[in-house]
């Protein structure tokens, strides 16, 4: 595994002036201490490209080994092709084929269980699983969006899966579509005629980001639990099984009250309080912060777990 920040780092001291609020305001609104932005002309390709290199040392392998990626993205570098084709031709993958997921917040897991059938199909040997997002540059730096911009940061994460050992060991995949508006940017949309979206569109803000705060903390508190404790029974284990658990939500605090509905705070990591929320990428750049930390190794059993837009929720069971 590997991941990648972009170099310039964003405190909340910094952001509050740009916004025209009160620093303070912000980690207490959102929980968030700080956040990474790339530089201009940099996109989720460009940061999934250095995590993949990470990644690819790690497992001892070069590109060439890669016989297929699969990018996981909420904002990718163009409207098309996807971002894998970008990250592919980056990596100097020739022919190797590219595809995108496009699973918000739940991406990574959504991507894993990809890789797994297809592994387990046996026609490939040696997936790359990426993500990775780029928020900055479609946020509102106005004070009208003082409770929202904050939460989102840039970055990626890679990942190199094979048939090798136990991997996966469980996946609860879930969306429910009927809360759909509670977290989501509208435009600009392909079902607006007769363009993307018009001089109203950018006057009503609605290219930006909306949260219902609200719903959305309620319904991932309930969503992270709820998959935990699925895949968990869809196991066959209790929650002493697992040796670590990582859980992440745009809203930090919300991660860390489902780690202690669950029972399990002592023996979990959170992502999103130092990089804020970078959607798809987020779970495992908390996995890969877990490991540098030294809390978890080679072998241990691992739950990831997260909700997000969509509404997209997921828990996995990972042998390391």
């Amino acid at each position: 595994m590997g991941y990648a920040l972009p170099h310039r780092r964003v405190d909340n001291e910094a952001l509050a002036a740009e916004l025209g609020i009160a620093s303070g305001e912000i980690e207490e609104r959102t929980g968030v201490r700080s956040r990474y932005y790339a530089a201009e002309g940099e996109g989720p390709s460009d940061l999934a490209k250095r995590a993949t290199a990470v990644a690819l040392a790690e497992a001892g392998g070069s590109p060439a080994d890669l016989d297929l990626v699969i990018f996981a993205t909420m904002t990718p570098d163009f409207t098309f092709p996807g971002s894998a084709c970008f990250l592919q031709d980056k990596l100097g993958c020739g022919t190797t084929g590219a595809l995108d997921v496009r699973a918000q917040c739940a991406g990574f897991l959504f991507a894993l269980e990809i890789a797994h059938g297809l592994l387990e199909a046996g026609g490939h040997r040696r997936i790359l699983v990426a993500a990775g997002d780029v928020h900055s540059s479609g946020l509102d730096f106005t004070a009208a969006a003082a409770d929202v911009t904050p939460l989102f940061g840039d970055g990626a994460a890679a990942a190199v899966v094979d048939a090798a050992g136990e991997g996966l060991l469980g996946s609860v995949l879930r969306t429910d579509a009927s809360a759909l508006e509670s977290f989501w940017c509208e435009y600009p949309a392909s079902r607006r005629f007769p363009l993307r979206f018009v001089p109203a569109d950018l006057e009503a803000r609605n290219h930006f980001p909306r949260i219902d705060r609200e719903r959305v903390e309620r319904d991932g508190l309930e969503k992270i639990v709820e998959g935990v404790e699925e895949v968990l029974s869809q196991a066959g284990l209790s929650k002493q099984d697992v040796n670590r658990y990582v859980l992440h939500h745009v809203f930090p605090g919300i991660a860390e009250r489902a780690a202690r509905k669950l029972g399990v705070a002592e023996r979990t990591s959170y992502g999103g309080r130092d990089e804020a929320h970078v959607a798809s990428a987020s779970l495992p750049i908390a996995l890969c912060r877990a490991r540098e930390e030294g809390l978890v190794s080679s072998g241990d059993l691992v739950c990831l777990a997260t909700a997000g837009a969509g509404v997209n929720w997921g828990a996995s069971l990972v042998r390391l």
